[in-house]
C-alpha cells in the first residue's frame, strides 16, 4: 500500500481572490470595468463566488474577446504577481479549435507552460477546465471537433497530475448558452456547480470579513472598525424614500435611507429578521415593472467621514445578501463601493461592485445565499464622497414574488 497514495489530500490555503485566464469566455463573465456592468455578464464567476467566498476583481480578469491560448501566455505573468487572486482558472480554449494553423499540440504547449508557472510560484494556484461544446452556428466538426474532444480528455487523465481540473465539457448543453457557445445564466450555474466542488476539495478559504458586532466601529482604538454605523442594521427608523413604493407599516434600519427610480408597476414592503448576526433588512417585492431600468438602492445615512481616511489606506464595502422567492425577475442584488473624486480635473464617481448586474433577460437564481467583497480602494484624501450601498435592479415585465435580504452591512480598513 502506498503512504502517499492513500493519504488525504492537503487542502491549499488561499488568502483571497479569484482570478480568470482566457478569452470571452473569460472575459464576459462578470464585470471588467469598476464603473459599468458588463453588457454581456455571462456570470460563472459571480456564481462561483457565492459559493465560495472568492471574489474576482475587475484587475483579475485576464480574459481577451478572440485570443487562442497562445495569445494568453503575455497576460499569465500579471496572474503570478497579482495582489487580489491567488486562484486562477483557465477553464476554455475553444478559439484555439478556430485558429487557422493552431494545432491541439500547440494548445497542450501553451496550457502546461501555464501550469508550470503557476507551480514555480509560492502561494498562486491554476484549475484547469476542459471547455465546452459548441452548438447551432458555432458547432466544431472534423479535426477541429476531434482535436477540441482530445483536449477534454488530456486535461482530465494527463493534466490532474499536476493540477486540479473540472470537466464542464460533460452535461453542458445548448440551451446553457446565450448563443450556441457563451454560458447563459443556466450555463454559469452549471458552470459553479462543476468548479465549486473542485475549488472547496482542494483549496480553503477564511471567507468574507463581515462585520460580526454591533461595537465594530471605527475608532483610535478600533482602526480597523466599520466606517459606517449600525453595521448589524438594528432598529426601525430608518429613512424609505416614497419612490420605492413602500407599503404601510414599512420599516428600514437605524442609521440606513433607501430610495429608488423607474418602479411604476413595484410595490415593495420593508422589515426586519433575526440574522446570523444582528438583523436582516427584508425587501418584499411585488407586481410588474413597466419598463426596463429599475431600481432601489439601500444605504448608509451618512458618508464615510473623510477625516477617518488617510492616504495610503485601502477600503473595501462587505455585505450579507439573500434572494428567496419564485421570481426570476431580479437582475441583481449588488454591492457597491462608490468613491466620487476629481480625475483629470473633473469630478467623477467610480464604483468599485461585487455581484454583476445581468443584462435582460438573464437574471439571478430564485434562490440564492452568499457574502460580498467589493473590489478593495486605495485612498489618496483627494475623495470628495465615500460610501456604499447594496444596489437592487429589476427586470421589465416579470411578476415580482421575491424576497431580498441584506445583513453584515460594512465599509471598513484592510
Amino acid at each position: 500500500m502506498s503512504l502517499l497514495a492513500e493519504g488525504q489530500q492537503t487542502r491549499r490555503r488561499i488568502r483571497r481572490g479569484l482570478g480568470l485566464l482566457g478569452d470571452s469566455f473569460s472575459a464576459n463573465c462578470h464585470t471588467i470595468d469598476p464603473k459599468a456592468f458588463g453588457t454581456e455578464a455571462y456570470g460563472y464567476a459571480g456564481a462561483i463566488a457565492a459559493q465560495t467566498g472568492l471574489f474576482p476583481s475587475y484587475l483579475d480578469n485576464q480574459g481577451k474577446v478572440g485570443d487562442h491560448s497562445g495569445q494568453f501566455m503575455p497576460r499569465l505573468p500579471s496572474c503570478l504577481t497579482s495582489l487580489t487572486a491567488d486562484l486562477w482558472m483557465l477553464l476554455s480554449r475553444t478559439n484555439d479549435s478556430t485558429t487557422p494553423g493552431m494545432t491541439l499540440a500547440d494548445s497542450k504547449a501553451n496550457v502546461m507552460k501555464a501550469i508550470i508557472a503557476f507551480q514555480n510560484t509560492p502561494g498562486k494556484y491554476l484549475i484547469v477546465g476542459t471547455g465546452t461544446p459548441r452548438f447551432g452556428t458555432k458547432a466544431l466538426t472534423g479535426a477541429a471537433l476531434t482535436d477540441a474532444i482530445a483536449y477534454k480528455d488530456w486535461v482530465l487523465g494527463y493534466v490532474r497530475q499536476f493540477v486540479p481540473v473540472v470537466n464542464i465539457w460533460d452535461g453542458f448543453t445548448q440551451d446553457m448558452t446565450v448563443d450556441d457557445l457563451h454560458p447563459n445564466l443556466i450555463g454559469a450555474d452549471f458552470i459553479q456547480s462543476r468548479c465549486v466542488p473542485i475549488i472547496n476539495a482542494n483549496f480553503e478559504f477564511f471567507g468574507v470579513p463581515l462585520p460580526t458586532d454591533a461595537a465594530d466601529l471605527y475608532s483610535a482604538i478600533r482602526p480597523f472598525g466599520c466606517l459606517n454605523a449600525n453595521p448589524l442594521m438594528a432598529g426601525s427608523t430608518g429613512v424609505i424614500n416614497a419612490l420605492v413604493n413602500p407599503v404601510a407599516g414599512s420599516v428600514l434600519a437605524d442609521n440606513y435611507k433607501a430610495t429608488g427610480s423607474g418602479l411604476n408597476g413595484i410595490t415593495t414592503r420593508w422589515y426586519k429578521e433575526p440574522a446570523a448576526f444582528g438583523e436582516a433588512q427584508c425587501i418584499e417585492l411585488a407586481g410588474t415593472m413597466a419598463a426596463a431600468g429599475g431600481y432601489i438602492y439601500l444605504q448608509p445615512a451618512a458618508n464615510v467621514t473623510l477625516s477617518n481616511l488617510l492616504a495610503g489606506d485601502v477600503i473595501e464595502m462587505v455585505s450579507a445578501p439573500e434572494i428567496v422567492g419564485n421570481s426570476r425577475g431580479i437582475l441583481s442584488w449588488e454591492a457597491e463601493l462608490i468613491i466620487t473624486k476629481p480625475v483629470s480635473g473633473e469630478s467623477t464617481t467610480i464604483y468599485y461592485r461585487s455581484m454583476d448586474k445581468y443584462q435582460e433577460p438573464f437574471t439571478l437564481p430564485a434562490n440564492w445565499k452568499g457574502a460580498l467583497e467589493t473590489q478593495r480602494y486605495p485612498c489618496d484624501v483627494t475623495e470628495a464622497v465615500v460610501t456604499a450601498r447594496m444596489g437592487l435592479y429589476l427586470a421589465a415585465g416579470v411578476n415580482q414574488d421575491s424576497k431580498v435580504k441584506a445583513a453584515q452591512f460594512g465599509i471598513r480598513k484592510v
